[in-house]
């Protein structure tokens, strides 16, 4: 670093700490720019080289102290599940700042705010980065504790933060201030949560023997509700209307496998079919040979569409509900240097805003892979093999497989099984803006065994990852820790929660 600027970032720093020191002083937001110089050591001309009043100071250290503040945040461990709630909510409390003079300042800059568009600006960021950086750990926490949230997550972290702040502002008027932290947030978490144990239930494919697990993701209890299936499942979605388990396999393997590793498929015997939860019954929803290599299933829950990636028939397809009207959506053959490049694995549908996203994982550990989108509806007339609306968003990326999206934080996430480091991983990246190309990727976990499958708990803030290894974890979307569910089954393939 430059001496120049090395010696303006520390007198930045000191300056902001002497502000700090005078906050806890004086309890109270008023003081001199003079006071301020006289505490840190320095003269007016250096105070005025950082910053240009005694607000902007201000605002500088309630920066500070919200950046250590996610900091906490990002180093706090995950709750173990059964936690109870008190113990979960006391540890909490240790990551969040119990200084009432930081909530002065938030509340004094709120003020401010009506007058300054810079101001409310940077405090709305603020606002809406402590409740995604929180959100998590509230979900987590209610998840540890076998609670849901009875509304969104996103509004149970805001009625947990109003306490909190609450709390913190009228602890000055009481004795025992941590008491009433306590007896606030649990208040908040109790009022905003489903007082029934939270769902954890987690469906698992097995490719080889094909089958279907019900996984305990608390307990990693397994039940097995199908087995020996001839066929290879592989991706896998709940249909809540009808309770069925609605998967898609890759139909008989041209070979067995050799030690564990993944037969070849070319003949064309994919299809779709469903499990009744409540009979056990299986029926088909797609005839076998319909298609060749059925991947990562999806499913639009407003119109009951499935939409499916076609490995070695490289393309992405869609049905209705009943498996009527197949419709070839993508065909990818040819559009790129290789046949293997052609392969389509995930698929993700955002009805919302209208797009479909699918992978194209390359050559196995080959480092070709890509995600693309295009509109969920091909244009009238349009050659799936041809569109023009086609957006590579990410490309030479070690070899995504499935995907979700996450449309309240505008993210896209997937599992790569790629070779290591950023391999064997799970990632998420912004979802960029029509037009845009990908930005910077996120590796949230690492250390799979042949990633595959892929179910996020937008609720309780945390994703499960399923691999070719016989493995379940549960990985922490905030601090990115992973916890094994389950391990020593046999090849997973795709995943959904219950």
């Amino acid at each position: 670093m430059n001496e120049t600027v090395r010696r303006r970032s520390n007198t930045r720093a000191r300056l902001i700490e002497a502000a700090e020191s005078l906050l806890a002083e004086a309890g109270m937001l008023s003081f001199s720019i003079d006071a301020v110089c006289k505490q840190a050591g320095f003269t007016r001309g250096a105070f005025y080289s950082n910053f240009g009043s005694i607000n902007d100071l201000l605002f500088a250290l309630y920066e500070h102290k919200t950046r250590i503040l996610f900091d906490e945040l990002s180093a706090m461990p995950p709750f173990e599940p059964g936690i109870d709630l008190e113990k979960a909510v006391e540890r909490l409390l240790d990551a969040v700042p119990s200084d009432a003079n930081w909530y002065a300042l938030r509340a004094v800059f709120a003020l401010q705010s009506q007058g300054s568009n810079d101001i409310e600006q940077a405090l709305h960021e603020h606002s809406r980065d402590l409740q995604d950086r929180l959100m998590p750990f509230v979900g987590s926490l209610l998840d540890a504790a076998g609670l849901a949230p009875a509304i969104s997550l996103a509004e149970t972290t805001q009625i947990v933060i109003a306490a909190h702040v609450g709390a913190v502002l009228q602890g000055a008027l009481v004795e025992n201030k941590d008491e009433l932290r306590r007896n606030s947030m649990l208040s908040a978490l109790h009022g905003a949560a489903d007082l029934e144990p939270a769902d954890r239930t987690l469906y698992a494919l097995s490719a080889v023997p094909g089958g279907i697990l019900k996984v305990d993701t608390a307990s990693g209890d397994t039940a097995t509700l199908v087995e020996s299936l001839s066929v290879v499942p592989d991706g896998v979605v709940l249909d809540r209307e009808n309770n069925e388990l609605v998967f898609t396999h890759m139909g008989e393997p041209d070979e067995e496998p050799v030690n564990g590793s993944e037969p070849p498929f070319y003949q064309r015997n994919g299809g779709i079919r469903a499990l009744s939860l409540e009979t056990g019954a299986i029926r088909t929803v797609v005839e076998d040979g319909a298609f060749t290599t059925g991947k990562q299933l999806a499913r639009d829950a407003a119109t009951g569409r499935l939409y499916w990636s076609d490995r070695e028939d490289h393309g992405v397809y869609r049905c209705e509900a009943d498996g009527s009207n197949i419709t070839a959506l993508v065909r990818t053959s040819g559009s790129t240097p290789s046949e293997i490049e052609d392969q389509c694995v995930g698929v993700a549908v955002d009805a919302v805003n209208g797009y479909l996203y699918w992978t194209q994982k390359g050559e196995a550990k080959g480092g070709q892979g890509r995600i693309l989108r295009a509109g969920l509806e091909l244009p009238e007339g349009a050659d799936p093999a041809q569109r023009t609306d086609i957006e590579l968003l990410w490309e030479n990326l070690p070899e995504p497989i499935d995907l979700e999206l996450e449309l309240d934080s505008n993210l896209l996430y997937w599992t790569d099984r790629g070779a290591e480091p950023d391999g064997n991983t799970l990632n998420r990246a912004q979802i960029p803006a029509a037009g845009d190309r990908g930005s910077v990727v996120e590796v949230v976990a690492r250390g799979f065994k042949e990633a595959i499958g892929l179910a996020l708990d937008h609720g309780r803030g945390v994703a499960f990852v399923s691999d070719l290894g016989g493995h379940v974890y549960e990985v922490s979307l905030a601090s990115g820790q992973v916890r094994v569910v389950l391990s020593g089954s046999a090849m997973l393939t795709g995943v959904v929660l219950g």
